[in-house]
Formats: C-alpha cells, structure tokens, sequence
C-alpha cells in the first residue's frame, strides 16, 4: 500500500444546517452541513501539537472519570464531563431566535449556551442569548425526572432546577435547567419546541464560542430528546484532515441517516456510564495476520473498567498498553525505515521519509467477523514534508478510545434504538 504526501491543516469543524424537513408522520429528517474552522494563525505542526495535547487532556479526563464512577466516588446522577470536543455546529434557541456556535460532543449529554444575566461569561462573536426577551422560555422544576441527571452540589434547587457542569479541562458552567425552543435548520420546519438545556449565567474558562450540544446516549443529550422524531439515529461523515476547508462534511440525523451496505455491530452499555458510546473489538490486524494482543483486552469488564468507546471528540486513537505495545512493534517490524522522534507533535511512533513509503494495512476486528479496515491516511499523518508519524498512541489506563482521525471518510451511523453501530468506507464529499 503507497503512501502519498499528505497536505492540509489539523481544524476545528464549525456545523451550518441548510436544510430540514418533517414528514407528515411528524419525523425529522435533518442534513447539517460541515466545515472546517481554522484554528488561528499557527502552522500545521503548531496547530496538530495542539490537537494532540486536547487528546490527551479528553483521554485522561474519561479514565479519572470512569474510575471514580467505579469506585462510587461520583453517583448514578452525576454527569458525563469530557471537556471540549473538536466539532461546531450553528444553532439557535428561543423566541424570537438568537444563534449561537456550540461544541458538538458525542462524549457528553447536555446542551447549554452563555445566558444573560451574565456573573460571568466569556466573549462570544454572537449575541449572548437573554431569556427575558424570549416568549417561549422557561424553567424547569426541581421535580422533573430530568433535573436528577444533573449535578446540583453548588447550586440545588429553590424551587427551580439549577445545574453546574464540570470539565476534565477546568472549565465549568452554572445556571438554570429551562425548556426553550430550538432552531436547527431553516424554514417552518426546522424548529423544535420543549428540548431541555442549561442557561449558563457563570462560564468560565472556555476558549470556544457560544455553547455544546451533547450527542451522547444520557437523557439530556439531543439525540435522545429528539428520540422517535428522528427514528433515535444519527450519522455523520468525516472529511479528511488534508481536504480544503471549504469542503463540507455531512452530519445527519433521521430517516436520511439510513446506511445501505454498511457493516453493523452491536454498541454496549456500561450501565456504570451510561452516556459513551461502547465498541466491542476482538482484535488488531496488520497485513492480514492477527497481532499478538491478548485475549479480552478491549473487553468491557463487569465492574464498567476497560473496553472501548468510540469518541468523535478526542482526535487520536488511544489503545490500552496490552494492545498498543505489540501493535506499535508490529508496525515497526513492517515498515523498513528507522523511527525518529515525534516529540515536537506529541507523537512517539515516527519516521523521516523522502517520498513514498510503503505502509502496512490495519484492521480493527469486531465480534461476529466484522473488520474495521483503516486507509493509511487513517492511522499515519504527514507532519511534514519528511516527517511520518503513527495517529495512535497508549493510555497507561484501562479505556482504549476509538478517535475521530480513525474514522474519516467512513460514514458511520449511531442506532440508539437498535443499540447499533454502522459503518462503510464512503467519499464523504459524494454524500
């Protein structure tokens, strides 16, 4: 398999949505258009260096958070908080509308935006929304079933449900838990009444612009409000890193999400965390032979420690050491090039090349026969004009995290109600 250079930038993806349509059944059927968001005046390895950092800061966080869950340190109540994910989209929310740009996070469940009045919150490009002005806004009681899947150890509930929100980064959100109408497409069709989210009054320290819209599988993520409206499934297609950032990548949700001729396996619950999206992998081949990782390494335990998840917001692949140690040395042991150092990007799996390499192929295996094949550009990144480095690294913990680099130009779609996982490689810019 022939390696050719790769070029392009490492980039936030900012969502616009130019179209939304409901069926006389009253289902959704809703295409969100895709596009990159540069990320400042940084160049390429600057802004992957940051990337890479992101990564571990989300990958880190999900462990800590995961063994705390466990351990009983944090309660069935407490939420999911993986911090800030790579992917926007434009939304807008309340009567009349105000639009905001949110975090898309499929590793997290509540939607929120900066709300005034303001005890503080950051700078944004769009108008901070004020629910005063707004005639279809209103709170929600202590007692809606609701307010339980939210922490409430610094605000509580008088009478009114309030919410704080906490990230693996430090960032932190506070405010009241409110019914509003959302906008998320054009036309008579595209707005959606009655879905619960967080009005922050006290943002701090985050760096993106108005707000997240959560996707996980928890109650206050958006694709579970929406439920049956959208027939509980969405789907989305990345585009390559190296493609220009005026191509768009399609994410959709509904009956336009159906996948003909995909792979399917089942997802799994951890019903200790209950809002990530879990893969069952049986293995790791390379160039067809099976690598020597041992049996039930990726396997969800009893306990909710160790399998898989797959994360549209951590960039990289992280595999626990039992499967990273011998994948690595397998494709060391493929590659004829002597490794070098990739610490300027946070990497350890790089080589010094001078035009094409040849690459191994690698496939992730699923339970019942299914393989994941990766194109090299899915698992190798060109840094530079000579420097090749490997789009994985090992986590010293027990949760191997499937990144969203690994998933490009496969349209993958997500079946809460099947509690199903599809995929199929796919020209994401033909979609």
């Amino acid at each position: 398999m022939e390696y050719s250079k790769l070029l392009g930038v490492v980039a936030f993806i900012c969502f616009s949505i130019p179209m939304i349509a409901s069926s006389s059944d009253g289902h959704f059927k809703l295409r969100v258009n895709l596009t990159r968001r540069s990320e400042g005046d940084f160049n390429f390895t600057e802004r992957l260096s940051g990337a890479v950092d992101r990564s571990k800061i989300r990958m880190n966080m999900i462990e800590a958070f995961v063994n705390q869950r466990i351990a009983g340190q944090l309660d069935a109540e407490t939420p999911i908080h993986v911090g800030n994910g790579e992917f926007l989209m434009n939304v807008a929310v309340g009567t009349p509308s105000v639009s905001f740009e949110a975090i898309v996070d499929t590793g997290s469940d509540l939607i929120w935006t900066q709300c005034r009045p303001c005890r503080n919150c950051y700078t944004q490009s769009t108008p901070i929304f004020d629910p005063s002005k707004s005639s279809t806004y209103s709170t929600v009681p202590c007692t809606n079933s609701l307010c339980n899947a939210l922490e409430r150890s610094k605000t509580g509930c008088n009478p009114d449900c309030m919410f704080n929100y906490r990230y693996g980064d430090g960032s932190e959100t506070t405010g009241d838990l409110a019914y509003e109408s959302f906008s998320i497409g054009s036309g008579s069709d595209s707005m959606v009444a009655g879905i619960t989210f967080g009005c922050g009054h006290d943002n701090q320290g985050f760096s993106h612009d108005g707000g997240l819209v959560g996707l996980g599988r928890g109650p206050l993520s958006l694709i579970s409000q929406l439920g049956s409206k959208v027939d509980n499934k969405f789907s989305y297609c990345l585009l390559s890193i190296t493609d220009s950032p005026s191509q768009t990548s399609p994410l959709i949700f509904g009956e336009g999400a159906s996948l003909s001729g995909a792979n399917t396996i089942p997802l799994i619950k951890n019903i200790v965390v209950p809002s990530f999206w879990y893969i069952l992998v049986t293995g790791v081949t390379l160039n067809g032979e099976p690598v020597n990782i041992p049996s039930g390494t990726f396997h969800l335990q009893p306990s909710g420690a160790g399998g898989m998840i797959i994360d549209s917001g951590t960039t990289l692949t992280y595999l626990v050491e039992a499967a990273y140690s011998p994948v690595k040395e397998a494709i060391k042991a493929a590659i004829d090039l002597t490794p070098t150092d990739g610490s300027s990007v946070g990497l350890d799996l790089c080589y010094q090349t001078s035009g094409q390499v040849t690459l191994p192929s690698l496939t992730f295996n699923f339970k019942g026969g299914v393989n994941y094949e990766l194109p090299p550009e899915n698992f190798f990144i060109q840094i530079s004009n000579n420097l090749l480095c490997l789009a994985m690294k090992s986590t010293s913990g027990k949760v191997s995290i499937f990144g969203n680099i690994q998933q490009q130009n496969f349209q993958i779609l997500y079946d809460n109600a099947q509690n199903t996982l599809s995929f199929k490689p796919t020209e994401c810019d033909s979609l």
